[in-house]
């Protein structure tokens, strides 16, 4: 019992040490993250002491406990393109059945840039997606700084590229899922319903299921791809003079709001 209650506190006393790191930083969303962290592994000490039977190793934090910016990642990857914040939330919402405040949105955009220049220890940031023309934010539209710049990009048809990707990617999911890992079942097939309504020939057979969405946008995203990649690809050569903060972030104005 000494040998793991010496790790549990050696974590605690790492976790201590980051979150006053992350509070020098003014890294809000990452305080939050940690303490959570540490609220879980005091659980296992206490637990351990109390000469318990030995907990198994700290839980990855449930989805109600974990940073808004872990939430909104988790959402993206399921999304698998740029979205809007009232997209995003929507999704959520639906796969993950808790809501996103807008608010916590509307200042995570602030607080990831502040993180990316001010921490040493690299990780992954919500950031916005680029106008290609302007390599600026585009207004309320974020993306994952995991993914290239060129998927970042926002040409002419990158939108409705976009939408596509999103719809093949949570219809795929809801058919793996089967309403059992993710979220309410009712929630999400209103969800996939809704986004079918702007997929051409998708058609109005009932019941609308999830493999006739996926197979419908997925033709529809193979004929705009091909133009859409290559105008994106284009745009992504004049970004070179960028610094790694502006391929993230954008060229900021005083008035950028993303």
């Amino acid at each position: 019992m000494d040998e793991a209650l010496d790790a549990i506190e050696r974590e605690m006393s790492r976790l201590r040490i980051e979150i006053r790191s992350a509070a020098e930083a003014s890294d809000g969303e990452r305080v939050t993250e940690l303490r959570n962290q540490l609220r879980v592994a005091q659980d296992g000490w206490d637990a351990l002491l109390a000469g318990t039977s030995t907990p198994p190793p700290p839980p990855v934090a449930p989805r109600s406990m974990r940073s808004t910016r872990e939430q909104v990642l988790e959402t993206l990857a399921l999304i698998g393109a740029p979205a809007a914040q009232k997209t995003i939330r929507s999704v959520h919402d639906a796969f993950f059945g808790t809501p996103l405040a807008p608010s916590r949105l509307a200042s995570l955009r602030r607080d990831e840039e502040r993180s990316f220049r001010s921490r040493s220890t690299p990780r992954t940031h919500v950031c916005p997606a680029l106008a290609a023309g302007t390599l600026r934010p585009v207004r309320s539209m974020l993306a994952s700084s995991d993914w290239p710049l060129t998927r970042r990009l926002f040409v002419s048809g990158s939108e409705r590229v976009n939408y596509l990707t999103m719809a093949v990617n949570l219809a795929a999911t809801a058919e793996r899922a089967a309403g059992e890992a993710y979220g309410d079942a009712t929630a999400i097939n209103q969800l996939l319903h809704g986004i079918a309504l702007n997929i051409p020939g998708i058609g109005n057979s009932q019941p609308l299921s999830a493999a006739r969405i996926r197979t419908v946008a997925q033709r529809e995203l193979d004929r705009l791809l091909p133009a859409d990649q290559d105008a994106r690809d284009q745009a992504a050569l004049r970004a070179v003079q960028l610094d790694t903060a502006e391929r993230l972030f954008g060229i900021a104005t005083p008035h950028d709001n993303w």
